[in-house]
């Protein structure tokens, strides 16, 4: 093993975790869960720092990023809305920098660490998190009578003809969402992890520390790149999502 593997931690076992519970859908991913509170624990402080330093004054470095991003995401949900975009700029601006900071982690080139979006459960929690929102804001929007006639007819023709049909097509379509954001989202973060274990095996063992970490900064780089842009797409096709429910239906 070259000395850039043992920078970037490959002792890390691929798609491995620390498992408790009992065996299949009951177990659990005790460091996917511990990491998942680390994000969330690292998201709550900077939040406390910011809150209490910031002015209206001529803001921090910090203050100033963080300003930029939530303006550029308000634009975008007001782009899709249309109008101001109230409780949904709250949910995409928590989702972007809690995945933001949860593919960040997989970066740190410390043992045993890795990004809690690189375990397929936590983004399918993400995903399905989003599916039950999307849903919500549907029956708010519209009421549970339009929500059931967008799959479910009422007129006694249909009832052996279309809705069978017009039932399995929604599950579909409606499956398909959270199903694509999880997949998406997983399949991109652990590849980038791979991407840094694969490199780290390529590298001789003589080839020095100077080159080595300029060889891992490069694929750091990358990283968090990916990150960013994950982070980014999900929270998108999140108020994409939004804003197709925030749309009144009608019973068919």
């Amino acid at each position: 093993m070259g000395p850039l593997a043992q920078v970037i931690a490959v002792e890390l076992p691929i798609g491995e975790h620390w498992n408790i519970g009992p065996s299949g859908i009951w177990e659990l991913h005790l460091d996917t869960v511990l990491l998942t509170l680390v994000a969330s624990a690292i998201l709550f402080v900077v939040g406390f720092f910011i809150r209490r330093s910031i002015t209206s004054g001529p803001p921090s470095r910090l203050q100033n990023a963080i300003e930029a991003v939530m303006q550029f995401l308000n634009g975008i949900i007001e782009e899709n809305l249309g109008r101001d975009p109230g409780t949904i700029a709250s949910i995409a601006l928590t989702l972007f920098f809690f995945i933001w900071v949860a593919n960040m982690i997989g970066l740190v080139p410390i043992p045993h660490i890795h990004s809690p979006t690189s375990d397929i459960n936590a983004t399918f929690a993400l995903a399905l998190m989003v599916f039950i929102l999307l849903h919500i804001r549907y029956i708010r929007t519209s009421g549970l009578s339009s929500y059931k006639g967008h799959y479910w007819s009422n007129k006694w023709w249909a009832w052996f003809t279309l809705n069978p049909i017009s039932v399995v097509l929604g599950v579909v379509n409606e499956l398909s969402r959270p199903l694509t954001l999880a997949f998406r989202l997983f399949g991109n973060i652990l590849a980038g992890e791979v991407l840094l274990i694969v490199w780290a095996f390529l590298l001789p063992s003589g080839i020095g520390v100077p080159v080595t970490a300029a060889w891992n900064a490069v694929f750091v780089a990358y990283g968090v790149f990916v990150g960013t842009i994950q982070a980014f797409i999900f929270t998108v096709l999140t108020v994409a999502y939004m804003a197709i429910a925030s749309e009144p239906a009608h019973e068919h």
